[in-house]
């Protein structure tokens, strides 16, 4: 019996000597959001990464920040096709989505969601796409 304690006592001393998980960094954070926009089932062509602010850069932890802004672009490639958006040209006056993320905590405790994504108005950017509203589940304001 007394082995069977020693024996618990070392695998529960191990389990709390792995080390940390990595913090959420802001670039994973923005590629997550947009990876889950894709996965909605109205999204018929994919959205890539337009711009963000503040840009991501090395060091930049999500941790840090009460919000940021992004904005993604319509893509030629199909959603369905699940191919990376990176590798997509952006489609010639595809639509462009404004998205606001608040962060209520320091880190997400949880993977982040599609209805994470916020969207203040229309933004009209001059020729280069058209920009309209992301709908959103009922009873979830975007």
């Amino acid at each position: 019996m007394a082995s069977s304690w020693m024996l618990l006592l070392a695998v529960l001393g191990g389990a709390c000597a792995l080390p940390a998980p990595e913090p959420f960094a802001y670039t994973q954070a923005l590629a997550q959001a947009v990876n889950s926009y894709n996965q909605r089932p109205e999204v018929k062509n994919a959205f890539r990464l337009l711009s963000a602010e503040p840009q991501p850069e090395p060091g930049v932890e999500l941790s840090s920040l009460q919000a940021f802004n992004f904005s993604m672009m319509e893509t030629e490639c199909a959603a369905s096709a699940r191919s990376d958006p990176e590798d997509c040209d952006f489609k010639e006056n595809g639509i462009i989505r404004e998205c606001v993320w608040s962060l209520g905590v320091p880190t997400p405790p949880h993977p982040l969601t599609p209805t994470s994504l916020r969207q203040p108005g229309l933004v009209e950017r001059g020729g280069f796409g058209r920009s309209e509203p992301i709908k959103g589940p009922p009873g979830v304001a975007v």
